[in-house]
């Protein structure tokens, strides 16, 4: 017989290259077989998991692309629905303000004929009622309409962005099988190969395939055991219900509903972050006055939105830029400087364009007496505010890093100088913007300078040197409510304009008015000549009334006041005022209206005469006595003023002003006699626009 030397002839074994034999039929080739039959098995399992979770996501993605349909049609709807409202309700409102001031020239001018075209004026604006839903409400009922009307549309956006999420979610998980199965391919390979090697290089191959197999068995229990992220619609309803009240400013109301969104998803990043900017706009004194930027808050506030915010950048993903944004601005608050600088950069890195995170990193350098990149950060700061379109928004930027700039300084010492310098340079460029053919005015001095503040009037009296007529003055106002809060300067207390006075030196009164009718606090008023300071002094007032104020304006009749809590006021009519104070004892009546001009003194005296008497027609009684007329200033405006005394121990206080306009300011104040302090405070804040 013909030998073969790699063969026997009955034992079926082969030799490797080594010398060694093995069985074909081995404990180790059928635990091998087995194993990999397994892995076979959870590779499959892996392979539909994969497809169902990929066909979970093509299902949610449709949904998500449906529900951003569906928010694109509601804002269409609500757009239209809200267009249709307002011009409807300009077509109304013109009757109606034709039939106002035919009223109000009946009533203070005795035009008895008016009464008949004002009464056909009525039927016809009767007859327009259900035009619009934003007929015979308030601004707040107005307001309250139109939030409602884009209700629906926030819902869809949400559900959209909520679906989308779950998408993806599924999309991660489609993925994770898929690595799940071709990690599974490599261990198949690692066994298979190990077929081919000696016994003593064998667990090089199978302990790494055995590994990956436990490994990828793990995963896959624990991706079974966590479902993947969905979002409850009572969950997206809660935070748009939440939207909507803090559209209306409701704050507190909004927090509540996005509590409730958190506790039906914990992780629900939306909810997280809206509550933080909730929770500081409720604790801010900006919340009626801000649209874009809100820049001081209470500390307990400022703690509890940036654990908000830290939840919502944690639970975020992708999409955390405003997270991150605000993140850092409330952290400046907090004086931790690093972390707001690190989150402000990592906001500038994902959005380079928009101003705010620059201006939180500028603090948080300014914080850490990083004073060479401040310097750099603020040049590009402002360059990025004067690019923002919006006048309304760039001086609201201007005035959150005055405020800003100020809080730093106020936490760190060694931030005051370039701060200051900063604070200077924000006033010049803005100086540019609202006075351009305004000119500097190297020399200006203010030598001395005191401030009082009384109803909404703060009023500076200063001498000053160096001015001439047509230079660049700016008078910036700082407020807070009570000592140790951060001071505020709200760009709505900001006065640049060119100076009016001839004289080089002299003594002189600047006034700035406060609309925004806070009942107690503290100003700090400081003057500049371009980026110089000039002066700087403070007051505290109060009202005296001892309750809380709200504003009332109405713009188009030409009037603001502010009611004290309590009081009962009443508009029937544009350019018409009154309030009653609880006790009914104080009364005051105020009515605008636009006339012909005076032609001479004498037709403005007349005019007033008549008016006069008309106001007396109005009392409750016939006067008992009248003092003599006297000039009297209210609401911004000189005027006539009458005093009367009425039955039951009354007084009548009447006030009437004509300017070459034609426009007629009145107004009558009844209280009793020796009580006259509660309606000059109210009457402190009345302005005339």
């Amino acid at each position: 017989m013909t030998e073969n030397p790699g063969v026997t002839e009955d034992s079926g074994r082969t030799e490797d290259s080594g010398g060694t034999e093995e069985e074909f039929d081995t404990p180790f080739k059928r635990r091998l077989a087995l194993t990999m039959t397994a892995v076979g098995l959870l590779a499959g399992v892996l392979t539909y998991l994969g497809g169902q979770a990929g066909a979970q996501e093509d299902r949610n993605a449709r949904e998500a692309q449906r529900a951003s349909v569906t928010a694109l049609a509601a804002q269409a709807g609500a757009t239209a629905d809200s267009m249709e409202s307002t011009a409807n309700l300009g077509a109304a409102t013109t009757v109606k303000r034709r039939h106002d001031i035919e009223s109000l020239r009946a009533t203070l001018l005795g035009e008895q004929e008016r009464e008949a075209v004002a009464d056909r004026l009525r039927q016809a604006y009767g007859k327009l009622d259900g035009v619009s839903p934003l007929l015979g409400g308030d601004a707040v009922a107005a307001q309250r309409y139109l939030s409602d009307l884009n209700r629906e549309a926030t819902v869809a956006s949400l559900l959209q962005e909520a679906t989308q999420e779950t998408a993806s979610s599924w999309g991660d998980r489609s993925n994770t099988y898929s690595a799940g199965t071709a990690l599974l391919a490599v261990a198949l390979t690692l066994f298979g190969l190990s077929l081919t090697v000696g016994e003593a290089n064998r667990r090089h191959l199978v302990r790494p395939a055995a590994a990956i197999v436990a490994v990828t068995a793990a995963g896959t229990l624990v991706l079974l055991a966590v479902p993947p992220v969905t979002t409850p619609r009572a969950a997206i309803v809660a935070v748009a219900e939440g939207d909507r009240l803090a559209g209306l400013r409701e704050h507190e109301d909004a927090i509540a509903q996005y509590t409730r969104a958190i506790a039906l998803r914990d992780d629900y990043a939306v909810a997280y972050e809206h509550r933080a900017s909730s929770r500081v706009i409720a604790a801010s004194p900006e919340r009626a006055t801000s649209a874009f930027v809100f820049s001081t808050a209470s500390r307990s506030a400022y703690e509890a939105a940036v654990a908000d915010m830290a939840k919502a950048v944690e639970y975020g993903g992708d999409e955390k830029y405003t997270a991150l944004v605000n993140l850092g601005g409330f952290e400046i608050h907090l004086a931790d400087y690093e972390a707001a600088e690190e989150h402000s950069r990592a906001a500038i890195a994902l959005n380079p364009g928009p101003p705010i995170p620059r201006m939180n990193l500028l603090l948080a350098l300014l914080g850490q007496k990083k004073t060479a990149e401040a310097r750099r950060v603020a040049a590009e700061l402002l360059r990025v505010i004067r690019s923002r379109p919006d006048p309304t928004e760039r001086n609201e930027l201007y005035a959150a890093t005055r405020t800003t700039l100020d809080l730093v300084s106020a936490q760190r010492d060694h931030a005051r100088p370039l701060a200051q310098e900063i604070k200077g340079e924000l006033v010049r460029v803005q100086g540019e913007e609202l006075a351009p053919n305004a000119r500097p005015a190297p020399s200006a001095r203010i030598p001395a300078i005191q401030v009082t503040a009384q109803g909404s009037v703060i009023q500076a009296t200063l001498s000053y040197e160096g001015m001439f007529k047509g230079a660049r003055m700016a008078s910036i106002v700082y407020y807070r409510a009570q000592p140790g809060d951060e001071w505020l300067q709200r760009s709505d207390l900001v006065s640049i304009q060119p100076w009016q006075l001839e004289e080089p030196s002299d003594t002189t009164s600047w006034t700035v008015v406060d609309a925004a009718c806070p009942a107690t606090g503290e100003y700090r008023v400081e003057f500049y000549a371009e980026g110089r300071l000039l002066a700087s002094a403070g007051a505290t007032r109060s009202t005296g009334t001892g309750v809380g104020l709200t504003g009332y304006s109405d713009w188009a009749g030409g009037l603001t006041l502010c009611r004290p809590d309590g009081w009962a006021l009443s508009h029937e009519k544009a350019g018409t005022a009154d309030l009653t104070s609880p006790d009914r004892l104080h009364h005051l009546a105020v009515r605008v209206l636009r006339i012909a001009p005076p032609t001479s003194a004498a037709s403005r005296a007349r005019t007033l005469s008549t008016v006069r008497e008309q106001l007396e027609r109005t009392l409750p009684a016939r006067p008992l006595s009248a003092r003599p007329p006297a000039d009297a200033f209210f609401g911004g405006f000189p005027g006539t003023a009458w005093q009367l005394t009425l039955p039951d121990a009354e007084v009548a206080y009447l006030w009437a002003s004509l300017d070459d306009t034609g426009r007629l300011r009145t107004f009558v104040a009844r209280f009793p006699e020796n009580n006259t302090e509660i309606l000059n405070n109210v009457l402190g804040y009345l302005r005339f626009v």
